[in-house]
């Protein structure tokens, strides 16, 4: 969260009273409105909820109902003077253009701006770079508009709540921002209207946004405040309602969901384009929003409204084959379960997303027919679904429709009284009111989450044990949500936290540190969070939990597949094989798997066991997965052979809508049979925190926020810590684990108890004591000396206790903080800790950097001062490196961390003394040269990047190091004597090339030095390791040097050499490799294979190693692959009937043969435990892609690039050639994931010469020599992958 603190403010500065007064009378504005005036509302939410409300514009258009304006909302979330979010939108200009542009699309001739109180909440320091940015802001709105109209914001309020923030502290900072605002309309003689003169008036709930029903009033504020008279009440809700639906329209067309498929990296995919194509079907807005606005026009002027001009509901499609009950007989179960239908679409379901329980054991299901998105002006109508199972047979007999009009709603969780519901940009709160099992009102709780992908907004609501709500958000996503607390900014995927009570919003894992698209999370026994991505993989999430914006790479624990919901396995109705593992909806392969963790240090390691149940139905897609209150399991399948809208087309018609199913798998053993605890006396809803199981310590939890209202903690207080203490009875039985939930429930309903908190951090249980070093964190600014308590809880012998207090304090904006954190540092930090204690590193630096420097801050001894300053980096921090680098204090294990950062951080002098000087890793007489073989290959990676060379002189400092008798430290030294041309070190490097007693390594590493450094006798000594007679490595290796001396003689010889034959895959790719990396390589490659052109074997070993290289060459596949034996019939699109090729294939292909040919395909892409990380796993695309855009794919991959998948080549300034899926980089990088293995490379614009996107890596030949009856044998197999029916799929 970028929060704001409260500052001090010098009262003599704040001319408050002057503003705040109620009796204030102010000079009216002079606002007008000319014919047909285009008017452009722009700010932050409370502008934007205002135009959704409507009341404001209906005023106005009454006012100047003759004039016949047209508004248009402009705002966006957020947004303050320094940044918009039109503007700063990922490929928002490549479809809108700049912020002028996007005013000149409308015509806009006026500008109505409110800025200001975000930006004051960042302090009176910032108070002139707030007006110099307006200044320019309203500069670029003159370029278009004739006229500006700066409006100020409303007083903050304090809101009810003691939890949240009492904003009003923040009005003296205000009122000078409010100062400056009217300031600059004087001097540039703008309109002014002063809403913030008179004071909180009552307004809000939150403290800084409108309640709904405020908004008429806040409206008819501006109207005198602007000059205007006030409409009558009547004209405005009669005209309300078609500004409203004019302003759905605009909102659809100006903020559209799927943003990224209209003009963003997925625009280019053919899915996109189908029958109507997405843009153009975006498009069809416009002319709805014309009528829109023709509508508003005569509903003023008091004729016959005419209505909305809504199309026909879409007409939903349903698989004609859906049948329970040969669906149900496609299952087979594992565990000795049994499988039942608990709903279907005779309930309502269709496509459910989501299942949640309440407190008596009813089920609430999240449904969508909007998916992936509604046409242009339909409205949506998706629903939240309570199904009962009134006699207990395990199957759903009631649906209620709790809620509808909901949009997409892909995460629901119950508690507070209602339902905590994400819809597209805004998690919303309904609740029933009345009792009737309806939901009746329906309030805004936060707004700005992105909708550039609807399969990757905000989605799997799941509340943590200690009462924190998270969620997922996937890739193609930006979220600006403007909280109480300030903005909360998550930039792509990653994780939010949402604490309710306070509307805390914390962003985990901004920018991409973890999965690609988080949908499910779940809670082990002791809290610990797990994480499941629908691109692929499974993550452990604790170590995350610092809302750290340092990009580190959250590692992962599960092996990569497309997983959606997940749940954790506990209770007595469930066999002793599944309880304390987890259940995941594995949904491209249509089965549930099962997952177990055992202890890595602080970590996790994870192992797949048996599938709790697989389908040999294709539309069996897995979603979600929890527990019921029966203690079966409960799946929610979404029930589809299309589950995208990025692999499939956007509108394909096979996409079923119409069915849903939710499946409850049990075993023989009686179910559960838990109390309704919504009707429970408090004492019985209490003892259920002792309940064996989860799923009934977690009601109880809900129930208990249903109860304890906000307002009423203090009251209640006494009584519950009464209770809790009370479980502290040396003869209870589990007081320990009772003292816990206690502990949790408190922390749920953000009712602070430091005693028991303090009891728990006692606790003889390690994940008692974790959690309490959780929630102490969570409650520190509300109990004595958190710190104190954490600095305890970061000596703990248990590492996970230890990780924990890291993660807390590392949160907690205190100097001192950083202290506790270090403290970790006196033990052996596993990979986990390490995440957490760097992440909080640098989360903390704003409040120890500078007291450290000062002298203010000291360590605890120079051990935790190595450990901060070798992970906080900076060029501030060289001083302090160097004092830890060269402590005689500490070990040089201890040192390392500090000389790797003064590597990166420093100069020549740093090259010196910590990459060449071996004195640095001696100690007390001992040389340790494997820790100088690190440092030297961190020295390496440095001088590659920069043209940084060490003081002194250089050929002194490497001989010792080249003859130091260790290989890795010799081979360094060798690379370095090469990258910095040291030609005084020529003979030496000469002697170790012609040795063929020395390594491989050594010698190549010799071969490119010589060459680098331009040496005379590199020519001679190339040529003749190059020629026959040497081993193939060896000669490679010459070959690889030749490049850099002698690019025609190396293709040649390169050329000779393969056709020979006989070259292994591992040499073939690093010739390949060494021509494709040069700028002129290829071409020169190319005419040496003409001259001498391979024989059909060798070339289809090159042709192959090419594919599987990580480099794409076009011209190099076109050559090979005739001379591979290719020249297969003409399969252009044009001349191609897919469905055909299909139908032949699945009448006449066989799939035995068809995997021996995929052979080819395995070199690139992983299918099942084999293959290669090039391209998509194929595992499962048979069960995944509809078998005619399989057969797309195969013939002309480069029509539809998916996701992820987009290749770069790119050329460095200094010559080499490299390739790589495109990744998103900082604002000055580049990033790119290399082909042929998974590492993300980073390098800053002014090292890039250019970048090209070349398309799929994929080439268009792999099929060019085949026969038509290879093709279809190829095409059966791909179409088979990932079926569950042992009969059906090759790979059983």
């Amino acid at each position: 969260m970028r929060a704001s603190h409260t500052r001090k403010m010098k009262t003599k500065l704040v001319p408050l009273l002057a503003f705040l007064s109620a009796g204030t009378i102010l000079p009216a504005a002079n606002f007008s409105l000319g014919k047909k005036e285009v008017v452009a509302f722009v700010g932050g939410t409370d502008v934007g909820r205002a135009q959704e409300d409507g009341s404001l514009e209906a005023m106005l258009t009454l006012a100047f109902v003759r004039q016949e304006p047209v508004f248009r909302d402009m705002s966006w979330d957020a947004d303050t003077v320094y940044r918009q979010g039109s503007v700063i939108e990922r490929w928002r200009k490549n479809g809108f253009g700049d912020r002028v542009e996007q005013l000149g699309r409308e015509k806009v001739s006026m500008v109505i701006a409110c800025f200001g109180r975000l930006e004051s909440m960042e302090g009176e320091e910032r108070l002139d770079d707030f007006a110099k940015a307006y200044e320019r802001l309203i500069d670029d709105y003159l370029k278009q508009a004739k006229q500006v109209v700066v409006v100020t914001p409303l007083a903050f309020e304090k809101p009810a709540s003691s939890l949240l923030p009492d904003l009003t502290v923040h009005n003296p900072t205000l009122s000078l921002y409010v100062g400056k605002i009217r300031e600059m309309a004087s001097d540039r003689k703008l309109v002014f209207v002063d809403l913030f003169t008179g004071g909180p008036r009552g307004w809000t709930e939150n403290g800084m946004h409108l309640r709904a029903d405020a908004h008429e009033k806040a409206a008819s504020l501006w109207m005198e405040r602007a000059g205007l008279g006030v409409p009558p009440l009547g004209k405005i809700k009669a005209l309300r309602e078609a500004v409203r639906e004019k302003n759905r329209l605009w909102f659809d067309y100006w903020r559209p969901a799927n943003w990224k498929l209209l003009y963003g990296d997925d625009s280019r995919r053919q899915f996109t384009r189908g029958k109507v194509p997405f843009r153009e079907e975006w498009k069809r807005l416009l002319p709805l929003i014309e009528g829109a606005d023709e509508r508003i026009r005569k509903v003023a002027k008091g004729e016959p409204d005419p209505g909305h001009d809504r199309p026909e509901p879409e007409v939903l499609h349903g698989d004609e084959s859906a049948d329970v009950e040969k669906e149900t007989k496609a299952f087979e179960v594992g565990y000795g379960l049994r499988v039942n239908l608990f709903a279907d679409e005779k309930l309502g379901l269709t496509n459910p997303l989501a299942v949640r329980w309440d407190p008596n054991g009813r089920a609430y299901v999240s449904v969508t027919t909007a998916y992936p998105h509604v046409f242009p002006g339909d409205v949506f109508n998706d629903k939240i679904l309570i199904l009962e199972d009134t006699d207990g047979d395990g199957r759903a007999d009631e649906s209620i429709v709790f809620a509808e009009g909901l949009n997409i709603p892909s995460g629901l969780e119950l508690g507070d009284g209602g339902v905590y519901v994400a819809e597209s940009t805004k998690i919303t709160f309904l609740e029933d009111t009345d009792g009737d099992d309806r939901a009746d009102h329906k309030k805004v709780l936060l707004s700005g989450f992105g909708s550039g992908d609807s399969h990757q907004t905000i989605n799997s609501f799941a509340w943590s044990p200690e009462g924190d709500l998270f969620m997922g958000q996937g890739d193609g996503i930006e979220s600006r949500v403007e909280t109480p607390l300030g903005s909360s900014d998550l930039y792509l995927a990653g994780i939010y936290r949402f604490r309710p009570r306070t509307l805390r919003l914390d962003p985990l894992l901004d920018n991409w540190m973890g999965p690609a698209n988080p949908w499910g999370m779940a809670f082990d026994e002791w809290g610990q969070m797990f994480v499941v991505d629908g691109a692929g993989g499974v993550s452990c999430l604790s170590p995350g939990q610092v809302p750290a914006q340092n990009r580190l790479k959250l590692p992962r624990i599960g092996n990569p597949g497309g997983y959606c919901g997940i749940g954790y396995m506990d209770g007595g109705h469930l066999p002793g094989d599944l309880q304390g593992r987890f259940a995941t909806g594995d949904f491209k392969a249509n089965r549930v798997k099962i997952f177990s963790l055992s202890d890595d240090g602080a970590g996790f390691k994870l192992k797949w066991e048996e599938p709790l149940i697989r389908s040999s139905h294709r539309n069996f897609r897995p979603v979600d997965v929890n527990l019921g209150p029966d203690g079966a399991i409960y799946v929610v399948d979404w029930y589809n052979s299309i589950i995208c809208h990025q692999d499939d087309a956007y509108r394909d018609p096979r996409r079923d809508k119409a069915h849903g199913r939710i499946w409850r798998i049990s075993s023989p053993r009686p179910p559960l049979r838990p109390p309704k605890l919504a009707d429970a006396p408090l004492r019985e809803v209490l003892n259920s925190l002792k309940a064996p199981d989860s799923w009934t310590r977690g009601q109880a939890k809900r129930e208990l926020s249903n109860r304890f209202e906000p307002t009423r903690l203090e009251d209640e207080l006494p009584g519950m810590e009464k209770w809790a203490l009370g479980l502290d009875d040396p003869d209870q039985k589990g007081r320990e684990r009772h003292l816990l939930e206690a502990l949790l429930a408190f922390s749920t309903i953000e009712m602070v108890s430091e005693d028991l908190l303090r009891r728990v951090a006692r606790s003889d249980l390690p994940g008692a004591r974790a959690l309490a070093a959780r929630i102490a964190g969570r409650w520190a600014d509300r109990i004595r000396e958190p710190l104190d308590l954490l600095a305890l809880l970061a000596r703990d012998e248990n590492p996970r206790v230890r990780m924990e207090a890291v993660l807390a304090a590392g949160q907690i904006p205190q100097m001192n903080s950083i202290k506790v954190a270090a403290l970790a540092s006196e033990r052996e930090m596993d990979r986990s800790i390490e995440y957490a204690f760097t992440q909080a590193v640098h989360h903390l630096k704003p409040h120890w950097e500078e007291a450290f420097a000062e002298g203010r801050l000291v360590f605890r001894n120079s051990s935790q001062v190595a450990a901060v300053l070798s992970r906080a980096g900076g060029r501030d921090a060289l001083g302090r490196l160097r004092k830890v680098a060269d402590s005689g204090d500490l070990s040089l294990k201890e040192r390392r961390g500090a000389m790797i950062s003064l590597l990166a951080l420093g100069g020549p002098r740093e090259f010196r003394d910590y990459g060449l000087d071996q004195a640095a890793f001696t100690q007390s007489g001992q040389y340790d040269a494997e820790t100088h073989a690190i440092l030297l290959s961190r020295l390496v990676e440095e001088a590659m990047q920069r043209t940084v060379k060490p003081e002194g002189e250089l050929p002194e400092l490497l001989l010792p190091l080249l003859d130091s008798g260790h290989e890795e430290v010799t081979r360094q030294a060798l690379i370095l004597t090469g990258l910095w041309s040291v030609g005084e070190l020529g003979p030496k490097l000469a002697g170790k090339a012609r040795d063929k007693s020395l390594s491989l390594a050594l010698r190549s590493a010799s071969f490119l030095s010589l060459a680098q450094m331009k040496s005379t006798e590199a020519p001679e000594i190339l040529a003749r390791f190059s020629g026959r007679g040497n081993l193939p490595g060896v000669r490679v290796s010459a070959i690889r040097a030749m490049c850099l001396t002698d690019l025609s003689e190396a293709a040649k010889r390169a050329a000779s050499l393969i056709a020979e034959g006989g070259l292994n895959q591992g040499n073939a790719h690093t010739l390949l490799r060494a021509f494709l990396s040069r700028p002129s390589g290829e071409r020169s490659l190319l005419e040496a294979l003409r001259g001498s052109p391979p024989d059909r074997s060798s070339a289809r070993g090159l042709l192959q190693s090419l594919y599987s290289s990580g480099h794409l060459s076009k011209d190099l596949d076109d050559l090979l692959s005739p001379l591979a034996g290719a020249g297969g019939e003409n399969l252009s699109p044009d001349r191609v009937n897919l469905n055909e090729l299909v139908r032949m294939a699945r009448e006449k292909g066989d799939p035995g043969r068809g995997k021996l040919l995929a052979a080819s395909c395995v070199g690139c892409h992983r299918i099942g435990s084999a293959g290669g990380v090039v391209g998509p796993d194929l595992t499962f695309i048979g069960t995944t892609l509809a078998a005619d855009r399989i057969v797309e794919e195969l013939l002309w991959p480069a029509r539809q690039v998916k996701e992820g998948y987009t290749l770069l080549e790119i050329t460095t300034k200094s010559g080499e050639v490299m390739q790589g899926y495109e990744r998103s980089g900082g604002r000055d990088q580049v990033a790119f994931r290399r082909l042929a293995e998974e590492t993300l490379v980073t390098l800053r614009k002014d090292q890039v010469g250019s970048v090209r996107k070349l398309g799929s890596a994929m080439p268009s030949s792999l099929t060019a020599g085949m026969s038509r009856q290879q093709l279809l044998d190829l095409i059966r197999y791909l179409t088979l992958l990932g079926k569950a029916d042992e009969t059906e799929n090759p790979e059983k």
